[in-house]
């Protein structure tokens, strides 16, 4: 029998620098270093969070109805998808349970935060969870896992459309083709009892889906479906898609086939954290804290900078941690498109077949 190749097959420094960061920290007990208190939710914080994020949401949306000209609508659809990706942000803990002790609470509120992004909670909440316990693996993780370019070129016509708009120029429709993949698919999901809860969130989201677009026909016409519904759902997943594709995208950090993955290396070596503006952290509810939230699902928002820092403290320069901006967002879509079998790391589109990894020269000297 032929043996499988071990990737990635040419491994540089940087590499094996990683893997001994990630080897030292294999057996920690990561979640210790985060006090007990920080886990605890309080309700009440985050209803306030999700109230917030719905004033902005529906605010931009009437907005929209009664700004005096039409070149207004897109700023105000951005803004209708910060709220909407902060509802998803709210989502986002009742899905970890972290937003509250009520599991009954953490579904409702979970299924209601989710309705601007038309996805339903249980599916997205197995699809994250599945997320969580594979993180930068090549094999299993199921968010923003790059696919080698030998790979790339056996998909159909239409697959590699979609794989490289969504890691370039259609980057914000990236979570569109997720929740088509999985959002509005149980049989996505390998156990029945998953599928189960995926089709009771569909029912949910196709009556709601029904009601508030029948409404919308009928008090604004087809019009008002594409300026209050459409627009802020695209708005919305641009948010989202932006967000995670930083998280765990860069031709700085690798993924790792099940040869060198470890859960610990996932957890704590493999996101990039970014410093968001004040106004903008808060909006999120800190979902650019990641590393924190990885190593402990079940710390609420809240509590994620104080959750931070105390595994800056226990675990000093392992956390990765860089200044948000526009173009390091750019540089992603621009030279991270394939997963390099020789190194291990992102190469983009127009490198050569031969190019021996890590951070690309032209990128490099960039940044």
């Amino acid at each position: 029998m032929q043996q499988l190749q071990r990737l990635p097959s040419s491994p540089g420094a940087d590499y094996a620098a990683l893997m001994a960061r990630a080897n030292a920290v294999k057996d920690e007990r990561l979640a210790e270093a985060i006090p007990k208190e920080l886990l605890v939710p309080k309700a009440w914080r985050g209803l306030l969070g999700f109230a917030i994020s719905y004033a902005l949401y529906a605010g931009a949306i009437v907005g929209v109805a009664f700004v005096p000209h039409w070149l207004l609508y897109i700023p105000l659809w951005i803004v209708a998808g910060l709220g909407g990706w902060g509802l998803h942000c709210i989502a986002h803990d009742c899905g970890h349970n972290s937003f509250s002790r009520s599991k009954t609470l953490n579904v409702v509120v979970g299924h209601l935060a989710l309705l601007p992004l038309i996805y339903p909670f249980f599916a997205w909440k197995h699809v994250h969870n599945l997320h969580h316990m594979h993180t930068n693996s090549l094999e299993l993780d199921t968010d923003w896992r790059p696919l080698s370019r030998a790979v790339y070129k056996r998909l159909s016509l239409g697959d590699r459309i979609v794989y490289m708009g969504t890691r370039s120029w259609a980057f914000w429709a990236g979570t569109v083709n997720y929740w088509v993949v999985s959002g509005i698919r149980p049989g996505f999901f390998p156990k029945k009892s998953m599928r189960a809860q995926a089709w009771l969130s569909m029912a949910f989201v196709g009556v709601a889906l029904a009601a508030y677009t029948a409404a919308l026909v009928h008090f604004t016409g087809w019009t008002g479906v594409l300026l209050y519904f459409v627009a802020p759902w695209l708005a919305t997943h641009a948010w989202f898609s932006a967000t995670t594709l930083m998280h765990h995208t860069t031709n700085e950090l690798p993924f790792l086939t099940s040869n060198d993955w470890n859960a610990n290396a996932s957890r704590l070596l493999l996101t990039t954290d970014y410093v968001y503006p004040k106004w903008l952290l808060f909006l999120t509810h800190n979902i650019s804290i990641h590393t924190a939230h990885h190593v402990a699902p079940i710390v609420p928002f809240y509590n994620l900078p104080k959750a931070q820092a105390a595994l800056k403290k226990a675990y000093p320069g392992m956390l990765r941690e860089r200044k948000f901006s526009f173009v390091t967002l750019w540089h992603i879509v621009r030279d991270c498109h394939f997963y390099d079998e020789r190194t291990g790391y992102y190469v983009s589109r127009s490198a050569p077949d031969g190019y021996a990894g890590g951070p690309e020269p032209r990128l490099a000297a960039r940044e």
